[in-house]
């Protein structure tokens, strides 16, 4: 009876306090964005007010950083690029081509268990051509250290500026920088067509590389399959005098044929490994660096240091006025 008489008399329901809090929840929420907002349009405002008074210095920042790229840009190195475009020869291929000619032989070969895939020529030759063996070799014959490393090489006196044997480039170095820098090459999984490409400061040395390694991979392979069917054919030779089975005899012979159609395929087939499409041709514009990103880039990152140099400058400015007025109300 207390509790309603209070209540009648005026004191607060039940309930009263919640629904007081939330309203001054609410309050404070409102406020709260409010004051966000403000914040915000105040520190937009300020950024602005600080870059107008610093637009000089911003300029400033804005034209050097230009004029460094556009200077960069004008005398860095520039990289061509030359590809050559070529599909690998598969085993399939070959048969197809020469069938009539050679009357299909060596289909027993293949089910004996001889060249069982098709795609394992395609699969070699991409791999040769990628091999650090091969690569050695090519830098090697054209005598590329000198030409990769012509920033250590002395050509007037035709010897190496390092005076520490350790830091004279090798061989091991020419591979790593050519495969990792100088060349690229890429195969299209819809196509098989692959694309070997080479990045170089000298546009016709590098539409000359990208050839001629086509060429020395075909002659390599070419040159690897005539051998290892003369082996073969030795051997199976040798077989054949030591048995008297006719079945086995017929068997052997059969495969000598079949050794003897790689042979003829090797020697009359200049584009033994891989088939040009599209030979590579001397590039006529710069690959890298493309002026007009370069010059751009320098203008975006002059413009971010502008206004970080200028917010900053300000901040030290701030700070050293509140330290002078703490300094003075003391």
């Amino acid at each position: 009876m207390k509790r309603a008489n209070d209540w009648r008399n005026g004191d607060s329901q039940p309930g009263s306090d919640g629904q007081l809090q939330g309203m001054e929840q609410r309050s404070v929420s409102d406020y709260s964005r409010k004051h966000a907002v403000a914040v915000d349009e105040i520190s937009l405002l300020y950024i602005w007010r600080v870059l107008a008074q610093s637009k000089w210095a911003v300029i400033a920042v804005v034209l050097v950083c230009t004029l460094v790229s556009t200077v960069y840009a004008l005398m860095a190195t520039p990289i061509y690029r030359a590809g050559i475009q070529v599909a690998p020869v598969s085993e399939k291929d070959s048969n197809s081509r020469f069938a009539a000619q050679l009357g299909n032989l060596g289909g027993l070969a293949t089910l004996t268990g001889i060249n069982v895939d098709q795609g394992s020529k395609k699969n070699e030759s991409i791999a040769t051509l990628k091999s650090r063996k091969f690569t050695e070799q090519f830098i090697k014959d054209e005598k590329l250290l000198p030409v990769l490393f012509h920033d250590q090489w002395d050509a007037e006196n035709q010897r190496w500026d390092e005076t520490d044997p350790e830091d004279v480039p090798t061989l091991e170095d020419a591979w790593e920088l050519f495969d990792k820098e100088v060349r690229k090459i890429s195969e299209d999984s819809k196509t098989s067509l692959v694309v070997l490409s080479i990045e170089w400061e000298d546009p016709h040395e590098a539409a000359r590389w990208a050839n001629e390694l086509v060429h020395r991979a075909n002659i390599m392979l070419r040159k690897k399959a005539v051998t290892e069917s003369e082996n073969a054919i030795g051997y199976l030779r040798e077989e054949l005098k030591q048995t008297s089975v006719v079945e086995l005899q017929q068997v052997v012979n059969q495969l000598v044929e079949s050794e003897m159609k790689e042979i003829i395929l090797a020697n009359i087939t200049k584009e033994y490994a891989f088939r040009v499409i599209d030979p590579a041709v001397v590039p006529e514009e710069a690959f890298k660096p493309v002026k007009a990103v370069v010059i751009a880039v320098g203008v975006v990152l002059g413009g971010l240091l502008g206004i970080i140099m200028a917010l900053y400058i300000d901040f030290l400015n701030s700070q050293r006025n509140l330290l002078r007025g703490d300094e003075s109300s003391q």
